[in-house]
């Protein structure tokens, strides 16, 4: 018997021998037991509980985080509270992406494509070309977006995801990201250290690093460094960031990349964020930062610990305003001169 059926039944049982409440106390009673339990439907601010994979901010106050299950959450308020949309899917949705606070995307497991153009009040599904996972998702406007997918896969649209195409294939990993710093430049990233370029919206792509072999003594698996997000800051300038703490920069187009390990743990890292000189990295069971455009790292705390969770995506939601999404729903909210995040949805 739950909280409100025993409560309904005490109070006919006090009812009926008239010994412990009269009907006015009842009355009130049950009336302040909704006041105490309608604030949790209402606000939007139940505990939220599945894993989140992305969030975007096309302005200072309206963003979405989508995750496990078809999961999206949506803030009005610059991310201080969140509340559940119905994604109309129970695919796990990988990334989220908005080119305003109308009009957005997401996408995730079996080719799952939804669409909105009323601020996630209504998601509509789009048709993809192909049935893979679809890792992330990135427009440059109302019109003009990719998705990277497992298998080498880029996809196109130039009419806001009516038709979808295939611009890009290559060997058979996974592309885990993708980034443009304008309509023209890009990057796209992921399995065995893979690096992907474009000078021309897409239409090239240029394989400039990663490797996949065999080793002809062990006949193990000889390969890059398996990367999980891109960050393109300008037509020459980019980052990348994997696992065992690896973190890469390209200061010439991508023609060579630079490791960087100064103050970097031997962690998995998941995602990096770059606004200026300001430089986010989130991972397993951390979140470190930069203020001299990545000559110094150090660890930020978060609150609470990170320990046995993780940093999934972060991005910036306005000058020196920052939001992370990981694990068991977390939303972490932070400042370039904060001593710590918060998570704010638990």
């Amino acid at each position: 018997m739950n909280q409100m059926d025993s409560f309904l039944f005490h109070s006919r049982i006090a009812s009926w021998s008239g010994r412990f409440l009269s009907i006015r106390t009842i009355t009130w009673t049950f009336l302040w037991l909704l006041f105490l339990l309608i604030p949790s439907f209402v606000s939007g601010q139940q505990k939220f509980k599945e894993d989140l994979f992305s969030v975007s901010f096309p302005d200072e106050i309206h963003g979405w985080a989508c995750g496990h299950k078809g999961t999206v959450l949506y803030t009005s308020d610059g991310g201080k509270t969140w509340a559940l949309q119905k994604s109309d899917t129970d695919y796990s949705l990988s990334s989220i992406y908005f080119a305003d606070a109308l009009t957005g995307w997401a996408v995730g497991d079996n080719g799952t494509i939804i669409h909105t153009t009323d601020g996630g009040k209504t998601w509509i599904k789009q048709r993809s070309p192909v049935s893979y996972c679809l890792m992330d998702v990135l427009f440059v406007n109302t019109q003009k977006g990719w998705v990277v997918t497992e298998k080498t896969h880029i996809l196109y649209t130039e009419d806001s995801g009516k038709t979808w195409t295939i611009q890009f294939k290559d060997q058979d990993f996974i592309l885990k990201a993708i980034s443009f710093c304008d309509e023209k430049t890009g990057w796209a990233a992921g399995e065995y250290g893979y690096i992907y370029h474009t000078r021309d919206g897409g239409k090239t792509w240029e394989h400039q690093a990663g490797m996949f072999g065999f080793s002809e003594k062990t006949g193990e698996i000889v390969g890059g460094n398996f990367l999980f997000d891109v960050a393109a800051v300008d037509p020459v300038t980019a980052w990348v960031v994997g696992i065992d703490g690896y973190v890469a920069k390209t200061e010439d187009g991508g023609a060579t990349w630079h490791r960087l390990t100064e103050g970097i743990p031997e962690t998995h890292l998941f995602g990096i964020d770059v606004e200026n000189e300001q430089i986010f990295i989130g991972g397993k069971g951390l979140l470190i930062g930069s203020f001299d455009g990545g000559k110094n790292f150090h660890q930020v705390k978060v609150n609470p610990p990170l320990t046995y969770g993780w940093v999934y995506r972060i991005v910036d939601n306005g000058e020196n305003k920052f939001v992370a999404v990981g694990s068991k729903s977390c939303v972490y909210l932070g400042h370039c001169s904060d001593e710590s995040w918060e998570c704010v949805t638990r």
